[in-house]
Parts: C-alpha cells; structure tokens; sequence
C-alpha cells in the first residue's frame, strides 16, 4: 500500500465533503485514485448512511442465464458505492483514461482473502466478503463516469435527447467543421431580410428585436465587417457572454431594480458593476478627500479678491471655480456616484495626459494646471497682489500643507485603485461635469446618444449611458439569436458539439428555463426557471415558476415531469470526485451542482442529510494553476465551491447518523488497519501490528513530525474540510525552497490591479521528494561580444552573437541551443569571473545523464519557434513540438492537397507544378517548365505529368495513382503517395508523419460530410485553408526520445528533470492587444463592444469600455502570474531560464566587466522573476545584481523599481555567494555567451545542401541480386450475415470496401413529407431478437446423451425444463425489453405478446419442439441443445488455393508479396442441437431461427390468406423444403449456415478423432410455421465450395489493386430493390438500364 502523508489521509475522509487544496507536485491524482476505491469498498461512510442506493441494475441480457453463477455479493446487497454511483470528472481524456487505470490497478490488488507469499503486490482487505467483489466492482468501472466533463454530461443527456434538443442529432461537429459553421452563421445574420427570414434561420423568438438590433449595431460599431468581428468573438466567448448577463440580472435584483434581463439595462447596474471592486473603502475614502479639498478650496476663498477674481479675467469657467461648487455641494451617496464626482475633482487638479498614467501630477507647480484649454482660476503666489509678504508666505505655505494631504491620500494604493475606476464611472455618468469647463475646452466632450447623428461633432464624443445600455442590450440580442441560429445550422447537418451537450445538460438538469419549452411557458415563468441565482443545487427557481403554472395545469405537469427526471438523475449519483476545479468555468459548475441538490424522495430513503447536498462531494484543484481562462475557466468558481463545501461540512457536524465515525478535532481514514477489527491482516506484513476498521487523523498534525502544530485559519479550514497538500514530491528541496520564496513574491497582494475573487495566494510547499540532491537554476541572459562583419559568402555560417541584425529571441535560442548540447553531451561548462578576468569551471550536480526526454522547453507564444527548432536540430538535437502551426501549411500536406486537386479539377495547372515540384514527383524546375510548357490547355494534368515522369518508378506510381483516382479510390490514392512515394523519405521527422495522418484524418471526416465526393472535398478542404489561424493545428503527441517543446498550458500536469522556460521577458507582452482584437471584451462581470460609428475619426471616449478593458486586463495579470507559477513548478531537477532583464547589455572585452540593466517590462513574467528573485535574496539579508544592501537591510522588502543604468555582474560570485532562500539554492549559473559551452560548428543552410548534393553524386547504383520477398500474412473481419447478400451482388461488397461508400441509404435534408405513423408491429429486427429470446429462455434441454456418443463439455449439460409456450416465459421476454409483465389488452404490445406465444406454440408442434420433448424422429434424437453458441473461424486462404484473379494475383510490391490471408468470423449461432442416431453415433446441427413472415403479413386466422410460408403445417417433420418459399429462403441463407456449420467442423477436428461428432447439413428454423428445413448434402457442400470462392475474390477486392470494377446486376434483379445503394432520396447503383441519380428526378420511383 501506498504511504500517505497525514493531508493526503485527511483527502481520503468519505464522511464529509472535501476540498483539496493541491499546490504542484504534491500527489492528488494517487489520492483521487484512493479515495475511489474507499467509496466502492467502504460501508461506513457518509454516502452509505444519508443517501439511499441508485438504481442498481444485475448483469442481463443474452447469455447472462448462462453464465456460471460466481461467489460474490450481490449488486443489488453490495454495502458500498458502486462505480455507477460514484462520478469522477477530470479535465481531458488522457487524465481519465490515467485515473481510471490507476484506480482499476489498485482494485485489483484488493483480496477478501490473506494473499499467500507469491501474491506480493496483494492487499487483504477484510471488508471484502467474496473474492469476486473485487471482480464484481472491476467489471463496473467499464461504464463508470470516470470521464471529462463534456463526456459525463453528453452520458446523462443521452437517453433524455428528444425532451431538450430542438433538433436532435447523432453527429459530432469535427474540429475543422466548426469555425465553418461559425463563419456561415455570420454571414446569414447579414442574409435575413425579415421576420419570416428570422424564424427560417433558427431564431426562437424575438425576431422583430433581433433585426432592430442589428440593424443599429452595424451603425454603431462601424459597419458591417466590425459588426462581424465583434458577433465573431461573442460566439467565441458564449459562456463568458451568459455568464455576464446573468452577473448583472442577479445585481439589478440585488438592488432592487426591475429589470429581467431584456432591454436596456438601468445605468445603475453599471455604475455598480464599476465600484464593486472598490465598495468597501470607496465612501471613507471620498470622505477624506472632499475634506482636504474643501479645506484647501476654503482656504484661498478667504483671499478670493486677491488671488481668484483676477485669474477670471476672461472667463469663470476656471478649474478653481469647479472645484468650488464641487465642494460646496452634497457628496453624492451611491458608490457610482461618487467615482464620477472624484473624476470631475480630478480633471480640475490634473491635465487629462497625466490623469491616464500610472504615476500622475496632482497640483502641478503646486497649484492648479491650466492646459487643456481650461484656465486654472488661481493666481500664483508671485501673481498675486495686495497680500502682505508674510501673510502670502503663510497663505501658500497653508495651502501646499493641503496638497501634501491630498497627494499623499491619492497616490495611496486605494487612491490609485479609485482613480482607475473614477473615469469609467464619470463618463458613463458625467451629469454636469462638463458645465464648469469653457466651450472651447478640449476636455470638453459631447454626448455621443441615440439616435445617432449624422455627423460627428468637431469635438470630442463620450458614448452616452443611453446609447451604452442599448449597445449593450443589442449585444446580448444578437448573441442569443446567433447561438440559435447556430444551433439550427448544426441540425441541418445532424450534428452538435460540446456547448450544445452543455446547453441540453443545462435543460435537462432545469438551470434554465429549456429551449424546447420557451415558445410554450408564459414570460414569467422564463424568467423563474432562468433566474438560478447563486446557489446552484437549489431547486427554488422550479417552485417559483411551478407555482405560476398554477392556471395552467397542462404546462404545470410538463414541468413536474421534467422536475421529477432531475429529481431521479440526481438519485443516480452518490460520491463525486472532480479534478482540476480551479479549471472549471461557472457553466460546468452549475450543471455539476445541479446534480448536488436533492434526489427525488422514495418511501423507504433515509433521511436528508442536514447539508444543502445529497452526494458526497470532493473537489480537488490549485487556484494557482488555473490558466485556462481563455476557455472561460475562473479561480472564483473553486473559491465559491469551497465555501460552500465548508459550510455545508458545518452544517453537517452534528449529524446523528455520523457520530460513530467522528472524533473532536479529527478526520478519519476509512483503511482499515491489520485485519479491521477481525482476524487478518491490510498489508502484506504480518507483523502482529494493531487492528481496527479505521484510524484517525489529527486536524492539527503537519506531514512532517518535525513541524510544530497547524493552527489559526489553516486549522479551521482543515476542520471544515479544506484540506491542503502542500508536501511536494516532484521538486530537489533547495531549489523548491528558492521557488517558495519566489511566489511569495510574485502572490503578494501589492501587485493586484484590481481586488477581486480571481487572485491566487501563495502557498509554500514543504520538500517531500525521496532525495538530498541539490536542485539547480541556470539564467541564460544573452549578452553580445563585439559586433563583427556579417560574411558574404553564404556557405559560412554567420555567428549569431556578433551579428548586428540578430534579435534578442535569436541570441536566446542560439545560447538555449548551445546550453542542451552541452547538457546532454555531458561538457563542461564555465561562467565568466569580471574580478580575475577568467572563465571558471562549473561543477556539475549529482544526478544520471540528462536524455533529450528528459529535458521540456516551455515557450509563451509560437511565434519564434521554428527558429528554436531550427538551431535545436543544427545541433543534432532530437527535438519535438507540440505545435507547429497550421496543419494545412505543412511541407508533407502541400503534395497530398495537391493531388486533391488534380481530383476534382483535372486541368489545375498549379496543382500539378506543385505534385511535379514535391517529393513524390521529384522533377527539377527544368523539367517541370518543359512539362508544363507542352501541356495543352485543359489538358489533364496528371496523365501530362505521366508521360514526362522522370524515372520509370515515378512513372509506375502516377499511373496507379491515376487509376486510383479513375476508379474514385479517394483514400487509396492518398495511402498509396504516403506508402510508396518519397514524400516520407523527404520528410522523414515524425512530426510529419504525425501531420499526414492528422491530415486523411480530416480527408475522411470531409468525405463523410459531402458523400466522398472529391470536388466537394475540395471545396470544403479550401474553405479550411481560408480559416487561417482558426484553422487545423499542427499537432505533434511526442516521441520517446526528443526534447519537448509545449507552451505552458500545453505543460500542465506534466513534468520534467530538466524544465526550459523561454521568453520570460517578453511573456505578456502581447496580451493586452490580442484581448482586443474582436473589438469585445467580455468577463464574468461585464461585456463591452467597442463602439465606433465612424471609422475615419478618433473613437468617442467610453466609459464601459475602459472599465472592462481595465478589468480584463488585471484578470490576464492575475493569470499570468499563475501560468508563471505552473511553468516553473513542472521541474524536478534542473530549471532553465532565458531573457534578458533590459534592453541594454555590456560585455567590455577590455575591462572584462559584464552588465546588465535591470529594467524588466511590468506585463511580463521576466518582471515576476526578477521581484521573486528580490524576495529570494532579501530572506537571506544578501545584496545581488537585482537587490541593493540597502534594500536588504530593510525590515519589509520595497516595491522594485527599474534601473536607468547598468548593473554589473560577477556569474563566479553568483554560484555560490548569493543564496536564494534561508533553505534555498547557494546561487544561480549565469550562462551569458557560448563561450560558456564547448560549442559544435554549425554550417549554414547553403552548406548543408551543398554537402547533401555532394553526398547524393557520390552514390552510385549497385546492381544486387532480386531477393526473396517477404512474405505477409494478410488478416480480415467479416460478419456472416452479410455473405449471402454479396455473393448474390458482389458489386455490392466492392462499392462499401473499394469506393468506401456508406451503407446507408443517402437521404436529403428534411425530405419527409410528414412524419411516419406508428406501426402496429415492432421493427422486424426488434421481433428477430424478441423470438430468439425465447427460444433461448424457453426451449427445453433434454440433457438425454448417449453410451456411445461422444462427451460433450458442462456447458451442454445445464437441465432446463421451462416451457416454450408459456405466458411466464414471454411475460419475461416483454419484460426485459421494456414492455412490462403485462400488457393491456387491445394495445399492440399486446398483440405482440400473443404474436409470440402462437409462433413459440408453432415450435413445441414442430420437429424441433418434438425432438427436444425426447421424441425419436427422422432417425435422430437430440441430446442436447446449446443456445446462442458462440464462434470464432478462422478461414485460411492461401495463393496456392487461390485461382485466376484470386489471391495469387496480388502484385509484389516494395519487396513483399501476400502469400496467405486469414478471413475471420465471430458471432453467435442461434441454435446447435447434439443429436444421436439409431446406431448411437452423435452429430451436431446448427439451426438459424428466420421470423419472415411473422408480422404483417401473418394471418392468424386463415393461413391460405397469409405469408406463403404459412402454408405447410408445424406438424410436417420432415426437414426437406417442401415449398418454393422454403426452398428460397433456405438458399438465400445457405453461405451463413455453411459458415456456421464450418466454424463447428474446426472446432471438431481439432478434437481426437475418438471424441469428434458427424457436421449435418445446417437447417433454418422458420418462425411462421415452427418447421425445420434442412439443406441437402449435396447443397450443403455446394454451398461450402460457393463460400470459399466467395472468400477468395473478397480477399482479392481488399488486396488487388487492379482488380476491375464488378458490372451491375442484369435488369430487373429483385436483390437490388433491397439494396442501401438503389433506396433512399440518392440511387447510387441499380440493375443494368435503371437510371441512377436522384430519385425524385425519376419516373420509376420506387
């Protein structure tokens, strides 16, 4: 067993509700993996005692009677949670399918029983009563939830598609469809003319509203282009977008505003969005600055005559004078309010250049400005006259006391966060802001309203809260009708993705009102069930909007019934474990917490667990480690979730049914001790150690016994079940200490922009790794020698570090590159010593030998890395990157886009200089130009190209790639360039062979699409190309053996030895502006759209922008730093930094000093590191390049501030004489310049492809011997139901298998008329497997054998006595397919069910229900009888088997050649009877049970007016046709039988010959008259010599490409009319002389 920590025993505690609070490294997933088992094995526990069991469904359906009855408890009995009852969410796939094995490996090592010596890695575990428990809950986690989320929920909204989805679809979107749809969707906003346009379009409702928004959205945002981006990133942001809206509808109501979300929303709503941040300090601090500036104002009004009357010269409009009536008026009381009124004082003490920058001039020249066109109103102290000398001194002197007051207060962190907000709030409400300033002011804006004007004003514009509000409401408009229209485009191409599962979960689990219901429910009642509120799990949405229903008791029950389906959804599920929460975004949230609420109560439940939640809920994340806002996950999401866990863990402390398993001040590990209070032992060490059924863990107790005792805050939250794990198993201990003191730093609440929930805090991880090996930090910090001349001769590679040209992301790459190849060439390394002017050898760390596997390159953005990878593999460096751009840009997909080309438009030039340039052509630009240059026009390019291939091999391969494309082979032709060209010998990186097969990957999902057309394929696969960025990715899976190169998202949950962090001073940089780009900006609290009415003028100022921009942009702050907390934390040994600090850097060759100015961007991670490195320094009370001994000397670190001028640098100092940390590393490597690395030679790219030219002239052609080939052994699937019917059309086969054709009938979109009325019978197939059913429950087994036959195995000699024609036996096959054990009369399950007794009644009178009564007939007996008998055959073709156009026929190819193929069979034979003759020799028969004619067409009453088969008696036993019907029907199945009946001749030949039973001809047993039929002799060897022949061209079909086309059956063929290809809206193939095509186009529709 694993040793778990005493946080990781807290984590396992199944009696409350947990939130693990997991920094890096620290082992959640082994707890997760634990804690699951716990809930499956555990009968004590919270679930067990306050839920009652979900619906626990035994092991049915065919052959589950036969299955040997095990040793275990029942499901039904089993104590603990099933894996049916236990949900486990992670957040991809990879981390399922790892959780899920894990959790499996450690089930299977559970024993009921003390394991013996062999069994070592076995664990006794004496709640275990039944060795098959453990096998009994293993078979469970097959179809366990342990899944990401958009997997659990797409399972739960499955079975209940058709009650939420307005269209139902069975298709997921493929990635590159998406943006597709996307773009159409934009561009049929723009198509809808009308009303009737709208509603055709997909919108629900509202469709007047959605045109008017439109409409003024494309005047107010610039046109229709920027309208179009701006709907583009809605749709990208949709459930940031909700998640907005529903922010501000739960605040209006908070307020106590009447607004439902629709409209215009009050201007309140926003100015309180926009002070929220501030709230708690906002009114103190206005307070205190309306007193400082009354009192400043106050104090020159005394001396108004002599210093303000005279600066009013030419105007009153005068800054002084606005602040007098500022002042002298009543402060405003609401919150936005009062930011306006602080920005109206602000623009009269401050110019407006100053007031936007960080650090701005308040009072410049201590007095009022007067810039800006705004007179200041306020005479100087030297102007003003009339004031004796000392008294003026007095007066100013006073007056600067009051400055320095007000300075103070607003260059306060709270002053500055005010200021930021205050102008946001002014200009969305400027009231008269604007009055006490001159008309000619600058400052002076105009209001920007609605409607809009139809010329800009000569001044500056503000966008009105009028025309705000509205903007806003339009947005939202648009949204919902775009997502609407969306999902109808979705529909008419049967598909969904991901947001539509979430919306149907949504539905289903009533956190809205449902789509499909909102064109029924009353307004009201919409808003009821859409007004969630915060609390998620509550259900008092559905009762407010029940209770509205009260008048209208037809809509009331649907609700009911929808409520009721939750209420039985949620009893389902008893634990949940969900991993990555901090990654979770609000919808997700909500959808899991629906499920949290209370189950659907049932008489016999126990009662309600005291807590707002039914199930057992463990949340697992990092608040650190959320990164992936840009898929709208939110750190506040995790923090909501753990207060509520914590208060429902209060909630529940005194719950009765839980005090048995409580201890004060403790939590319990559910793992039993030795034998849990009984004899044995739950370990494999039987060292006589105490027993118990648990133990207990101390709130209070550290990991480690040497830390003193948890208390304070961290000790209440571990009591209320915030447990966190902060023992780090991954990381070397000194350099994990060096990153503690490095995030202290970079969490430190001073470097929020903005206070909110989306913070992270630090939390320091104690070293836990199993090591005393020192970790290492290296700072590669490029610093350029002396510029030399670039050479001109291009075979000379041109030195990076004297090249003047040379960016700083080259010298990074260029050192990065140098640095691996000395790693993993284990080199020396040296740093530079500027005291003694010489280079000092470093000693290495402990440790193995660094693989290339070993070593992960983070990076922050793609834009450089070709470069990186470029220098990587100069170096011979093996190197791999997750992505490499866009997939459709790649070198190896040009050629294949290229032959895509030639299929669809035969004549394209380009297309064929392209194939002619690449690999597989191989053509040189001469030949290409005369190629092309003798091509007619129109001519076909590609047989062109055949006539000039340069060699005959060439030519080999375009004139098979020619038939291929010929015979319409689309994917052959692509398998054939990748298998047998030289595009992968060109290519030969596995990245891309990764490429071209992500590329057919998307080839096959377009064919599916657009019908395997080329030229649709085409167009498709065009219109992808166009996407751009939002196109396919190049997406690489890496390799055993390459350096890694991943961006930090792409990093988490991995981890490395070595970790490479580039960039860092440059990450963040782009940020901002790429947020932006769509012109919207949308968090969880606000939305905005840049509004822009007239592109060629400045934009108006607007307030909700620059308050959404402000808080978007602290959101990315706070997110960058966590994405720089997990690229640092995913290091185990050695960890790699690059950048330089500043934009300037000195290597003074002469002096032999080195510098560096210390001058980092603040948006970027590198300004992060360099804080944290002050931090790290400052613990330690050390001055280093970043910090000053003064700084070091101080009690609290300061605030750094960059450089102006360079610092030097010592690298030898810094090894050892600058530690990081009181228990971090000694010092960092300073690496600077390769001179640090013995460094390779590196030839430039001309020199390379000199050498290869050389190389390849040097290479002459040796004649050798033709070898043998190699001879393969080729397998195939096949089902032995489908070989009558392609032996009768073999066309048939070759179209699905050649042409790759689906075997669906082609239906155009919404072509039916009107819908199907039901039929009074079921579907054939159904009533197929409904009579097999019985058969197989029902007919009886004599269990007679004979002395003389041979034995025959237990699994024939199971006694059954049961009736076949019984109301028991059919009451339970109805039973088990949904139908109950009654039926009413008069209804068609009814009729079914007598429909089955009267066929069943058929059987007992036949030959087989006489035979199996122990009757004696046609010579035979029956011993036995083995139902639903399961086969594997296995068919050997050989090529000396084989005859003309067989298998023999397939041609060598690249030195191989098929010399056998293996057709495999498996599936289930009906029926097989042991028999015994007179003279006592045993035999068996298969027997196929055929229902033709059993529904229909039957007539029950008079046979002669019924299905020809009726017209023999059951009572004719004997077995020879004696119908035509019979006779067609027996020959239309004979290949089926006959390989049946050859599966069971291999089994017997395999037997001794003493033990092997006589193969009789196979029979049908026919279910309209219960007779036996049986194939002659003669027919059934005909039949087996017609199948192998049959096998033998299938072989040839998957294995001759030349094989030719089989013709169409002759005219008027009936097999046809059964065919996929001939039904359907599209006749794809039909007897000779019927036209093909659409059908509703022909005269002879069938």
């Amino acid at each position: 067993m694993i040793e778990f920590n005493n946080s990781q025993r807290l984590g396992l505690d199944l009696d409350r509700h947990i939130a693990l609070d997991a920094g890096a490294g620290t082992g959640k997933t082994t707890v997760m993996a634990e804690r699951y088992v716990q809930h499956l094995i555990a009968s004590e526990q919270r679930a067990t005692h306050v839920t009652p069991c979900g619906p626990r469904t035994p092991l049915s359906g065919h052959g589950s009677l036969r299955a040997p009855k095990r040793e275990r408890t029942s499901m039904e009995a089993w104590p603990g949670l099933l894996p049916s009852e236990t949900v486990a969410i992670t957040f991809t796939r990879k981390s399922a399918a790892e959780l899920k094995g894990r959790i499996r490996h450690r089930l299977s090592l559970s024993r009921a029983l003390p394991p013996d010596e062999d069994d070592v890695d076995g664990v006794f575990d004496p709640r275990l009563r039944n060795e098959g428990d453990v096998e009994m809950l293993l078979s469970g986690l097959d179809e366990a939830p342990i899944s990401t989320i958009d997997a659990f929920l797409s399972q739960l909204v499955q079975p209940y598609i058709d009650l939420v989805a307005l269209y139902p679809s069975n298709q997921q979107v493929s990635e590159e469809r998406k943006p597709l749809m996307v773009q159409d969707t934009l561009h049929a906003v723009w198509r809808i003319r009308s009303v009737e346009d709208a509603r055709e379009a997909g919108v629900l409702n509202h469709h007047q509203a959605f045109l008017d928004a439109r409409n003024r959205l494309v005047a107010r945002l610039g046109g229709q282009d920027q309208a179009e981006v701006v709907l583009g990133g809605l749709l990208d942001r949709s459930l940031f977008v909700e998640q907005s809206h529903r922010s501000m509808i739960q605040r209006a109501e908070a307020m106590g505003l009447d607004w439902n979300g629709r409209g215009p929303a009050p201007i309140d709503v926003l100015l309180n969005t926009i002070a929220e941040p501030v709230e708690g300090l906002l009114s103190e601090f206005i307070v205190q600055f309306h007193q400082h500036l009354n009192a400043w104002v106050q104090h020159f009004l005394m001396y108004r005559t002599q210093c303000v009357e005279p600066a009013e010269a030419e105007t009153t409009l005068t800054r002084f004078n606005h602040l007098t009536r500022l002042t002298t008026n009543a402060l405003p009381a609401q919150p936005g309010e009062q930011l306006a009124w602080f920005w109206k004082a602000l623009l009269g003490i401050a110019t407006a250049s100053s007031l936007v920058k960080p650090a701005c001039t308040f009072f410049p020249r201590d007095l009022l400005p007067s810039g800006d066109g705004w007179p200041s109103g306020l005479l100087s102290k030297s102007r003003a006259k009339g004031i004796g000398k000392d008294e003026k001194a007095a007066l100013y002197a006073g007056a600067l006391d009051h400055i320095s007051e007000l300075r103070r207060l607003l260059n306060s962190a709270d002053g500055k966060l005010i200021r930021l907000l205050a102008r946001s709030a002014f200009l969305l409400n400027p009231g008269d802001g604007f009055d006490g300033m001159p008309l000619e002011s600058a400052l002076r804006l105009d209001p920007l309203d609605d409607p809009l004007p139809a010329e800009p004003s000569e001044r500056g514009m503000y966008v009105s809260a009028t025309l705000q509000t509205q903007v806003l409401s339009d947005l939202l408009v648009i949204h919902t009708a775009c997502s609407q229209i969306l999902a109808r485009r979705k529909s008419l191409d049967n598909m969904h993705d991901f947001d539509d599962m979430q919306r149907f979960a949504a539905d289903l689990l009533l956190a809205r009102c449902p789509d499909i219901c909102r064109h029924r429910y009353p307004p009201e009642v919409i808003d009821a069930l859409d007004a969630l509120g915060d609390e998620p799990w509550s259900d008092a949405h559905i009762s407010r909007a029940l209770t509205l229903l009260n008048d209208r008791p037809a809509l009331q029950e649907d609700l009911h019934r929808r409520f009721s389906i939750l209420g039985e959804l949620r009893r389902q599920y008893r634990a949940f474990i969900i991993d990555e929460y901090q990654d979770t975004n609000p919808s997700h949230y909500r959808l899991l917490a629906r499920l949290w609420g209370r189950r659907r109560h049932h008489p016999d439940d126990p009662s309600r667990p005291l807590g707002a939640w039914d199930p057992t809920v463990c949340i697992v994340g990092d608040m650190k480690q959320s990164i992936y806002r840009f898929r709208q996950a939110e750190v506040s999401v995790m923090r909501r979730a753990v207060e509520a866990i914590r208060q429902f863990n209060v909630d529940e402390a005194n719950e009765p049914r839980l005090n048995h398993l409580r201890e004060p001040g403790c939590g319990r590990d559910p793992r039993p001790v030795g034998g849990g209070g009984e004899t044995g032992s739950f370990s494999n060490e039987h060292t006589g150690e105490v027993s118990a059924p648990h133990t207990f863990v101390s709130f209070a107790d550290e990991d480690q016994d040497d830390q003193p005792a948890i208390t304070g805050q961290r000790l209440l939250r571990r009591t209320e079940g915030h447990v966190d794990l902060t023992s780090n198993h991954r990381t070397r201990h000194n350099l994990m200490e060096t990153m503690n003191d490095i995030f202290d730093e970079v969490f430190d609440p001073r470097y929020h922009d903005l206070p909110g929930d989306w913070h992270a805090e630090a939390q320091r991880l104690r070293p836990a790794r199993n090591t005393t090996a020192s970790g290492g930090l290296e700072w590669l910090l490029p610093v350029p020698g002396a510029i030399g001349e670039v050479p001109r001769d291009l075979d000379v590679a041109v030195n990076t570090f004297q090249d003047p040209s040379a960016s700083v992301v080259h010298l990074e790459h260029e050192l990065l590159a140098d640095r691996l190849h000395s790693l993993l060439h284990q080199t020396p390394t040296r740093v530079w010593d500027s005291q003694t002017l010489q280079w000092v050898e470093v000693v290495e760390e402990e440790g193995p030998p660094v693989r290339p596997q070993d070593i992960m390159i983070l990076i922050n953005s793609r834009k450089h890395l070709p470069d990186l990878v470029e220098r990587l593999r100069a170096r011979n460096i093996p190197v791999m990157a997750d992505r490499q751009g866009l997939l459709l840009m790649q070198p190896v997909v040009q050629p294949l886009m290229a032959v895509l080309a030639l299929m669809a438009r035969p004549a394209s030039r380009r297309a064929g200089v392209e194939l002619a340039r690449s690999p597989v052509v191989g053509m040189t630009e001469q030949q290409v130009h005369e190629a092309m240059v003798s091509l007619e026009e129109g001519g076909e390019v590609l047989a062109h190209l055949l006539e000039h291939a340069p060699t005959e091999r060439v030519a080999a391969l375009l004139f098979r790639l020619r038939q291929l494309i010929q015979w319409g082979a689309v994917y052959d032709a692509f398998d054939l360039l990748l298998d047998e060209s030289d595009l992968l010998v060109a290519y030969p990186e596995d990245a891309q062979r990764q490429f071209a097969e992500a590329w057919l990957t998307i080839v096959h999902s377009i064919g599916n699409d657009s019908g395997h057309d080329a030229a649709a394929m085409y167009r498709r696969m065009m219109a992808v190309r166009e996407l751009g960025n939002q196109g396919p990715q190049a997406i690489t899976h890496p390799t055993a053996s390459a350096v890694q190169i991943m961006t930090i998202h792409g990093s988490k949950g991995l981890q490395a030895p070595v970790v490479v962090v580039t960039g860092l001073f440059s990450a963040g940089k782009a940020d901002a502006s790429m947020s932006v780009q769509d012109n919207i900006l949308v968090t969880p609290q606000v939305l905005a759209g840049r509004i822009q009415p007239w592109r060629a003028k400045d934009r108006p100022h607007d307030g909700l922008w620059a308050f959404t921009a402000e808080m978007n942009k602290a959101q990315d702050k706070a997110e960058l730093r966590r994405k720089f907390y997990v690229a640092l934390t995913r290091v185990k040994d050695r960890l790699i930094l690059t950048g330089s600090p500043g934009n300037k850097s000195t290597f003074d060759q002469a002096s032999g000093l080195l510098s560096v100015r210390f001058a980092p961007d603040p948006r970027t991670m590198g300004r992060m590191l360099v804080e944290g490195l002050r931090r790290a320094s400052w613990r330690t009370d050390t001055a280093a390049p970043w910090l000053s001994q003064d700084e070091a000397d101080q009690g609290a670190l300061p605030l750094f501030n960059p450089l102006k001028t360079e610092t030097p640098l010592n690298p030898v100092q810094m090894l050892t004489a600058m530690p990081l940390g009181e228990n971090g590393l000694p010092g960092l490597r300073l690496y600077h310049h390769p001179d640090c690395f013995v460094t390779t030679t590196t030839q430039s790219a001309q020199a390379r492809a000199k050498a290869m030219a050389l190389h390849l002239e040097g290479l002459s052609s040796v004649e050798s011997p033709p070898a043998s080939p190699l001879l393969l052994e080729e397998n195939i699937k096949g089902a032995a139901h489908h070989l009558d019917a392609t032996f009768s059309c073999e066309r048939k086969y070759w179209l699905e298998h050649v042409k790759g054709w689906p075997t669906e009938p082609f239906r155009l979109p919404n072509t039916a008329s009107e819908p199907p009325t039901p039929s009074a019978w079921p579907e054939p197939t159904t009533f197929g497997l409904m009579m097999h059913r019985v058969l197989e429950i029902g007919l009886r087994n004599p269990c007679q054998f004979g002395e003389k036959t041979p034995a025959l195995d237990s699994s024939w000699r199971h006694e059954s006595d049961t009736d076949l024609a019984s109301m028991q036996t059919i009451a339970r096959v109805m039973n088990e397919f949904g139908y109950g054990l009654e039926q009413e009369t008069g209804t068609r399950e009814a009729a079914w069910r007598d429909r089955l007794l009267l066929l069943s009644s058929f059987v007992d009178e036949g030959l087989l229900g006489r035979w199996v009564q122990g009757e004696a007939l046609n010579g035979w007996r029956v011993e036995a009888v083995r139902t639903e008998l399961p086969f594997y055959h296995r068919e050997v073709l050989t090529t000396s088997d084989s005859g003309d156009g067989g298998v023999s026929a397939y041609a060598q190819r690249n030195g191989a050649a098929v010399h056998k193929v293996n057709m495999d069979f498996n599936g289930r034979a009906d029926l097989v009877l042991a028999l015994m003759d007179e003279h006592g020799q045993g035999a068996l028969q298969v027997v196929d049970l055929k229902t033709r004619g059993c529904l229909g067409a039957f007539n029950q009453d008079d046979h002669a007016k019924g299905h020809p088969l009726q017209a023999i008696p059951a009572s004719e036993i004997i077995s020879v046709p004696q119908s035509d019907e019979e006779a067609e029907i027996l020959h239309e199945h004979r290949l089926q039988l006959a390989l049946y009946s050859m599966a069971l001749e291999a089994v017997e030949a395999r037997k001794p010959a003493s033990e092997q039973r006589r193969i009789l001809p196979p029979a049908l047993l026919l279910g309209a008259n219960g007779r036996m039929v049986q194939l002659s002799q003669g027919a059934f060897d005909q039949a087996k010599s017609d199948l192998r022949a049959h096998l033998d061209w299938r072989a040839s079909v998957h294995l001759n490409p030349h094989m030719e086309e089989p013709p169409r059956l002759a005219s008027g063929a009936v097999t046809c009319r059964q065919c996929p290809f001939y039904r359907g809206d599209l006749r794809r193939c039909g007897p000779q002389g019927e036209p093909l095509g659409f059908t509703h186009l022909m005269d002879d529709e069938p």
